[in-house]
């Protein structure tokens, strides 16, 4: 398996609050990787960290190495990075302009002005967030009309129209209906032919429908990291057990 994100001895604090505790965690290519754990153990701060995000929070420092491919995150440009590393809201948040506007923003904004090239960018990310048939006839409509599921859809297709290698999701069903969910949850799926991809839920059955590996986050710590089948199986830590067995949480 080949490694994409490397953390070792990671370290976040929030001024004086250490949020996040000597994290030591890979991620492979194509796999989808679960965090899962209470609110407020730390799991959304270690997604920023991966894109560098909680850099534009003025009370956060952060010390330890996080390598992308190889390569230091710190030695890349933040902006390179999110190319390669794009992510999707709790809430989704189309920006209001049209369907085809928003998914070619992004490539607008990297030089791409060609209008075949970007109907063509536009239909294939739509494509492969399984949207492109409810939409391929409203492109010019306001991404703002579309419901709630579709929205979240068309924000991992604007994601998608950037061709990241790593898809960072923070609790992308949580505002959604149990059907938009599946249909989320099915494209996370698929997807991972094509990606990483690297989730935070607060549902457990979700981790285990489409998820490699899940790590188990408590205050701030990762008290276990397994393949997602051993990890709800056969949990070696009883801390870990207590949590999917309901027993808090």
């Amino acid at each position: 398996m080949k490694t994409i994100f490397r953390v070792q001895n990671l370290n976040v604090f929030y001024d004086d609050k250490h949020v996040l505790k000597d994290i030591n965690m890979n991620f492979y290519k194509h796999h989808v990787t679960a965090f899962i754990g209470p609110s407020g153990c730390g799991k959304s701060t270690l997604l920023r960290c991966l894109n560098r995000m909680n850099e534009l929070i003025p009370t956060c420092h952060q010390t330890g190495i996080i390598e992308y491919d190889g390569t230091s995150i710190w030695n890349m440009a933040a902006t390179d990075l999110r190319t390669h590393v794009g992510m999707v809201f709790q809430t989704p948040n189309p920006f209001p302009m049209s369907i085809f506007d928003n998914i070619a923003y992004g490539p607008r904004a990297h030089g791409i002005k060609n209008k075949t090239q970007l109907l063509k960018i536009v239909v294939n990310s739509l494509k492969k967030a399984a949207l492109y048939e409810e939409v391929q006839d409203r492109l010019n409509d306001n991404a703002l009309s579309l419901s709630g599921g579709q929205q979240q859809r068309l924000c991992i297709a604007r994601c998608i129209a950037m061709e990241p290698q790593v898809i960072l999701m923070d609790e992308p069903t949580s505002a959604l209906d149990p059907i938009a969910t599946l249909k989320i949850e099915e494209l996370i799926f698929n997807l991972k032919n094509d990606y990483t991809i690297i989730i935070v839920t607060h549902n457990m059955g979700q981790a285990t429908r489409v998820s490699d590996e899940t790590a188990f986050f408590l205050l701030g710590e990762v008290i276990e990291m397994n393949k997602t089948v051993e990890l709800f199986k056969n949990p070696q830590h009883k801390k870990t057990e207590d949590y999917i067995t309901g027993r808090f949480g």
